[in-house]
């Protein structure tokens, strides 16, 4: 007998944070058990989401970060949805190989969108020929749309993501999930709803906003748990990462651009990195940055000048990275993790005339890797009325930039954690029943202790 399973990927939440104030992850620990999760490394959404669901590390799985980039297309790409760039074989697929008639629901994991799942559901916005962008989500069997949008209403989607993101996006995922559950009932559920990573990146993880958004999101777990356990569906509640409290902005391209590594182009729109022709630069996401150095002979004098920047803690070079699990041919030749309370930001011009046109605007497919600022609205009533009055200009389907964002990165407060010294400040696993381990777990023995638990 297959028994049927629920897995949520609580984004950011620690050991240390399930307390009197999260009374519903308190009770399922209660009843089954807490575990600090040994993330890979980095410690970012893509590499957790892609070694929970394959059992590997990035060396294998090949997410080795959160923006990949291709040397033969010279191209950078962010937060790709598609499951076509995972190797191994995913959870849902090896309980199938144990029950062919076992069916999977993954709503809004990294890399869902093209996967085997039957039941998918991710963010994915309109882009139309006129350069319009509307905002909209994917589901599979295509009928689910209508279905979700009749029940819940249209995906509110500046709450997933921009300087509007908060509970509203993830209170939409765990209705979608309850409608799934309902109505489908399938053995294997996956649900991602991301609400923690926000203010734990625009306050830190030990502000009383934070404090404030894990009872609001344990109250919003509530019927999803309840309805598990109706259905004698176990529950497993991971989350990808903690947070580290960041106070310091490091800016490793600058470093890079003033060594003469930095290609930058000055466009007619803003000075533009020109990945193909740069002999080295950084993709920054948090506290870790993939740095591509296009000639092996260049590679002492760039880690030389990162080693020497102040906020860098270690740099990587490719043998190092095998014993960290994550040599993979998509890493950079060199790796750099920050100190602990400092951060990467990808920014790499000088002046403030000369920064892109996307700087400002929520577009995460633009950018050097991750930008946090994306959380931040320009300031007082003036960023309040722009704001608006760009949603009405994209709500009446105008093509208008999406221009809304604070770029000042001193506002940011908050970085997924890189270093692992401390299992209670990092990611967390809570279960229905006991997993039988002791001290953390490594993020890749869940696949397999979740098939045990299926079928065993």
């Amino acid at each position: 007998m297959t028994r049927k399973m629920l897995i949520v990927d609580v984004a950011a939440l620690s050991p240390t944070e399930v307390t009197d104030r999260t009374p519903n992850l308190r009770a399922l620990a209660a009843k089954g058990g807490m575990y600090p999760l040994r993330e890979p490394f980095p410690s970012l959404t893509c590499p957790s989401h892609a070694t929970l669901v394959t059992g590997s590390l990035p060396s294998s799985h090949g997410m080795i970060g959160n923006c990949l980039y291709s040397r033969e297309y010279a191209k950078l790409f962010n937060w790709n949805r598609s499951g076509h760039l995972v190797s191994g074989m995913p959870l849902w697929e090896a309980a199938r190989a144990r029950d062919p008639k076992v069916t999977t629901a993954n709503l809004f994991m990294r890399h869902c969108a093209d996967s085997t799942c039957e039941i998918r559901v991710t963010e994915r916005p309109v882009y139309w020929m006129s350069g319009k962008k509307q905002f909209e989500f994917f589901a599979e069997p295509r009928t689910l749309h209508a279905e979700l949008v009749n029940k819940l209403g249209p995906f509110p989607f500046p709450k997933f993501w921009g300087p509007l993101a908060g509970l509203g996006s993830s209170e939409w995922i765990i209705g979608a999930a309850l409608q799934i559950m309902e109505r489908n009932n399938p053995e294997l559920m996956l649900v991602y709803p991301p609400y923690l990573d926000y203010d734990g990146a625009r306050f830190g993880p030990d502000s009383p906003q934070v404090a404030k958004a894990l009872a609001a999101m344990d109250t919003a777990l509530s019927p999803l748990i309840r309805a598990a356990q109706s259905q004698d569906r176990d529950v497993l509640i991971v989350s990808d990462y903690g947070f580290e409290t960041v106070d310091q902005p490091v800016y490793l391209n600058r470093e890079l651009r003033r060594a003469g590594f930095l290609s930058v182009e000055d466009a007619p729109n803003g000075e533009r990195l020109d990945p193909g022709t740069s002999r080295a630069f950084a993709v920054c996401d948090n506290q870790v940055a993939h740095v591509y150095v296009a000639r092996g002979e260049d590679i002492p004098a760039v880690r030389a000048i990162l080693e020497a920047v102040s906020g860098v803690r270690e740099v990587f070079d490719t043998a190092a990275q095998v014993d960290l699990g994550i040599d993979h041919p998509r890493s950079g030749e060199l790796i750099a993790t920050s100190t602990p309370r400092a951060f990467f930001s990808y920014p790499y011009w000088f002046e403030a005339n000369k920064q892109p046109d996307f700087a400002d605007c929520v577009a995460v497919f633009d950018k050097i890797g991750t930008d946090t600022c994306e959380l931040f609205l320009k300031p007082g009533l003036a960023g309040k009325l722009h704001t608006a009055k760009r949603l009405a200009q994209l709500g009446l389907g105008l093509k208008v930039p999406f221009d809304i964002v604070d770029t000042n990165d001193a506002n940011v407060r908050g970085a997924r954690r890189i270093a692992r010294n401390d299992p209670q400040r990092g990611a967390a696993a809570i279960s229905s029943w006991n997993l039988g381990r002791t001290g953390p777990v490594p993020m890749e023995d869940l696949k397999d202790l979740i098939l045990a638990r299926m079928f065993d």
